[in-house]
């Protein structure tokens, strides 16, 4: 086990009444516990607890905040050498980091009969915090729980099941899905695949990274997997808790990837919950020797194109294929390793509606309609491309401005004027642009917009529309305003874009899907002669 787990460590453990002492609302003088089963396993009535994490905002302000009042106390973990319980109970060996046996009496929950001893039981909107604060790099690993559902646990769309609240490392169920993310700084990296859990037993879960892959597995069966090469590597925003393990609640932040927007709760028991520093599960020689993953395997897909004439070829294409339950063309736009934000924009927002999109769903925004992605663009990139797909609405008219997504700051922002479309990539009172001649068609649009290989260009249905030379990167705003680098799809107040002569607020009118953001150029400029840099202070 890791020594350095003892830092910041909230736990669940041992000596877990000094931890409910700082987290419960119940009266000191209140029984801390019944006892059930002549005294053999435990039940706590404490309640309230993922309320008063929800409300504010996140496990990590959460503890954060109780530490500093001194009420989360430093505490070990449960663990045990697992002798008396047989296969395929989990064992400690020499390349278990962590092994929490789930056996103390946590602030909620009750004790019930596990995999291997006792097990803690927890009812839908119950928390058990572990007392493993994840915060060393790890280059491979594999992460193992055991998990039984209650009886109402798929009465809701979403459950999340264990992790952390950054999504560093997590797992959730949805529509029959399960997911294992693994996120990196503003890089959302998660593999999912259908999955049918044993309702009156154990499941085995576990996720896995390292060695080129990283993969999903389900009582032992893969589930998933995705080609992969990078490590584990904590969250360092110096928030104490923000790599704590929990059980039972996850906040709505760090998903937009696998398109969950939602806070989740869990409802089951669980135990037995191993990190190991090595892949315990091996792939399939028929998976590894192949290019596609198996959750793309009845796909179609290019590799990601650079190139003028390949992109040309894959977005007039009109064949569709199969993924999964989800029609997508063969065009449709795929998440890989330069992949920094993925949205598929077909959750179900405050405003607009959802129809038949490139691949699944996507949103239709009428005329003063908008909506918040879940991307807030805060990293610099030197290198970056930003693409989505447009189709436009019945009362869309190119010779009129509208908005199509950005930020309000114009920091990254497309909108379309006198058919023309413009492509701006602000910096603090500068305003760099470029803008070309186009004609949309009535069906999908690939719009893309680049920077990072001597210019900033445009470019629709893989044709390239405009370019200058440009030899800066992307720079957030930096004002302090809330959500300032929010991507934000069908609204655009008039800041910004006084070097455009655009002065008035703008909306839109159409249907989005599929909004990629990568760490590199993915179109190849082709020019005889670089132009001069027109793009400096327009």
């Amino acid at each position: 086990m890791s020594g350095k787990m003892t830092k910041w460590l909230a736990g669940s453990l041992v000596a877990m009444g000094a931890f409910v002492a700082g987290c419960s609302d119940t009266n000191s003088s209140d029984p801390f516990a019944s006892t059930v089963n002549d005294g053999v396993y435990l039940k706590n009535d404490a309640k309230g607890m993922w309320a008063r994490i929800d409300a504010s905002g996140s496990i990590a302000s959460y503890f954060d905040s109780l530490s500093k009042e001194e009420g989360a106390p430093v505490i070990g973990t449960s663990t045990r050498s697992n002798i008396r319980c047989a296969a395929p109970a989990l064992k400690m060996d020499e390349n278990t980091r962590y092994l929490d046996e789930l056996e103390s009496l946590f602030d909620e929950g009750e004790q019930v009969e596990g995999v291997c001893g006792k097990a803690i039981k927890l009812s839908d909107g119950q928390v058990a915090p572990l007392g493993v604060n994840l915060i060393d790099s790890m280059s491979v690993g594999t992460v193992e729980f055991w998990f039984r559902p209650n009886d109402d646990f798929f009465d809701k769309q979403a459950r999340t099941l264990l992790g952390n609240d950054g999504a560093r490392i997590h797992f959730f169920y949805k529509k029959g899905e399960l997911f294992f993310q693994k996120n990196h700084h503003n890089q959302h990296y998660y593999v999912q695949g259908k999955a049918v859990l044993k309702e009156d037993d154990w499941n085995l879960i576990a996720g896995q990274w390292g060695n080129g892959y990283m993969s999903l597995w389900l009582n032992g069966e893969l589930v998933g997997y995705w080609e992969h090469d990078k490590g584990y590597v904590p969250a360092q925003r110096d928030i104490p808790f923000e790599n704590l393990v929990v059980i039972g609640y996850k906040s709505s932040c760090c998903m937009e990837g696998p398109g969950q927007y939602e806070a989740m709760t869990t409802s089951g028991s669980f135990d037995q919950f191993r990190i190991s520093n090595i892949n315990r599960y091996t792939l399939p020689d028929s998976v590894t020797a192949k290019d596609i993953p198996v959750d793309e395997k009845d796909t179609v897909v290019k590799e990601d194109v650079t190139k003028d004439e390949e992109v040309k070829e894959d977005t007039v294409a009109t064949d569709t294929v199969k993924k999964d339950d989800i029609t997508c063309k063969t065009s449709s736009l795929i998440m890989d390793e330069k992949t920094l934000y993925f949205d598929e924009l077909e959750a179900e927002y405050d405003e607009g509606t959802l129809v038949e999109g490139v691949c699944g769903k996507a949103i239709s925004l009428k005329d003063g309609e908008s909506i918040q992605t879940g991307i807030n663009l805060i990293d610099e990139m030197p290198a970056g491309t930003v693409e989505f797909w447009f189709r436009p609405g019945e009362d869309f008219d190119e010779k009129f401005s509208h908005t199509l997504l950005g930020n309000d700051g114009a920091r990254i922002h497309f909108f379309v004027r006198f058919d023309t479309l413009f492509f701006q990539k602000n910096h603090s009172d500068t305003h760099y642009f470029t803008y070309g001649k186009m004609t949309l068609k009535k069906d999908w649009n690939l719009i893309a917009g680049q920077w990072g290989d001597g210019f900033m260009s445009l470019w629709v249905n893989g044709e390239m529309i405009a370019s200058e030379a440009h030899e800066k990167g992307y720079e957030p705003a930096a004002r302090g305003r809330e959500n300032e680098n929010l991507i934000v799809i069908g609204r655009k107040s008039g800041c910004c874009m006084e070097r455009l002569a655009q002065s008035d607020p703008l909306t839109t009118s159409g249907d989005f899907d599929q909004l990629r953001i990568s760490s590199v150029a993915r179109y190849e400029v082709k020019v005889d002669v670089a132009p001069a840099d027109t793009t400096q202070a327009k």
